[in-house]
């Protein structure tokens, strides 16, 4: 079985995050989102993979996923630039996907129920459904009589309140519907038409509704949400930083080349390589990416990203872009809750 994993989007509702690259790159509860499903479908078996690049930092993806030998799989790339909608970027798959039947998995997405029964053997078409409060923001699929009978995106109008997750499958015949298909009143190539047009011929086209937790993070608080879940089920009590007159306590991921001095860490929470962290508190539910500095600060339910600097701060359910430096230079307030591009300095009084 091969996976295409979509990389494109401007991700405009996570900026000032993403001005400066992907989303899917953002790491939560230690890892970038998207190898949060390139994982997920590597243990079932998936061992082939491409990654649609958009337009927003694309040699970034590249130079972190690289051929893929790292996790055991191999990688190919196809650039699609600008966004031209979900089908535009699948049918840039085609050449990979050859003759072989194929999973997409939306790369700011974290699905981690039901990829089962898109990676089983066959011949089908499938996708994977969730009841949502707000279908205008999906695509949605009307079920009747137990089969899918209509698809429509994002609809101003909901038809149901089954949205479609983020994770399809399909036979190669995609590709002849998508060449077929007209842009939408959004000016873009929609997956949901395409798969309408696989239903209006009659294919068979499988679906599974998702009970459990799943998430698709376009906004700060998608992305907070999904570190905290994503910590609660998987972190675990792992120290190889070195710590001097500190207590980690809990379900607590340190790695190496990382020193925890004068300081108390607690779980599930999350440290990358290469950090230092001084007379410091940092609570629960907190991810910090590779070479943070964090001094005399106080930090919980929040994602630091990678060369993230913070002093004399005191912050709660906040984003620190990568390489931005957040410092204090009066008293310490009762908490801060921010969200900072890459590469900003922001000083607190």
């Amino acid at each position: 079985m091969k996976a295409v994993i979509l990389h494109g989007g401007q991700g405009t509702r996570l900026r000032p995050l993403t001005h400066t690259g992907p989303k899917q790159l953002i790491r939560v509860a230690g890892k970038p989102i998207s190898q949060w499903g390139l994982d997920a479908l590597r243990a079932l078996g998936v061992n082939e993979f491409c990654i649609i690049l958009g337009d927003n930092g694309a040699e970034r993806v590249v130079d972190y996923y690289g051929d893929g030998s790292k996790w055991g799989v191999r990688v190919t790339y196809v650039y699609q630039g600008r966004a031209r909608g979900l089908a535009d970027a699948v049918r840039r798959a085609e050449d990979f996907v050859g003759g072989d039947n194929f999973v997409v998995y939306l790369g700011d997405n974290v699905v981690l129920e039901g990829l089962e029964d898109v990676v089983e053997g066959g011949d089908f078409n499938a996708v994977l459904l969730a009841r949502v409060s707000n279908p205008n923001r999906f695509g949605v699929a009307l079920v009747e009589g137990g089969r899918i009978v209509k698809l429509v995106e994002k609809p101003k109008e909901p038809i149901s309140d089954l949205a479609l997750v983020g994770v399809y499958r399909f036979t190669p015949e995609v590709f002849e519907v998508i060449a077929q298909l007209e842009p939408s009143w959004r000016g873009e190539l929609e997956i949901t038409d395409a798969i309408q047009r696989l239903v209006d011929r009659g294919r068979e086209v499988r679906f599974r509704v998702v009970q459990g937790w799943w998430k698709d993070t376009g906004s700060p608080e998608d992305l907070l949400e999904a570190n905290r879940t994503l910590l609660d089920r998987y972190a675990s009590a792992s120290v190889a930083s070195e710590t001097v007159s500190s207590s980690v306590e809990g379900r607590v991921t340190a790695e190496e080349d990382s020193k925890i001095i004068g300081s108390i860490v607690r779980g599930p929470s999350y440290v990358g390589r290469g950090c230092v962290i001084k007379d410091s508190y940092i609570g629960p539910y907190t991810s910090i990416g590779d070479g943070v500095e964090v001094d005399s600060c106080e930090v919980s339910g929040s994602l630091i990203l990678d060369g993230a600097s913070l002093s004399h701060v005191r912050i709660v359910d906040s984003i620190l872009g990568a390489n931005s430096k957040v410092y204090r230079r009066t008293a310490k307030p009762l908490g801060s809750k921010l969200v900072v591009g890459e590469n900003s300095q922001l000083g607190l009084e």
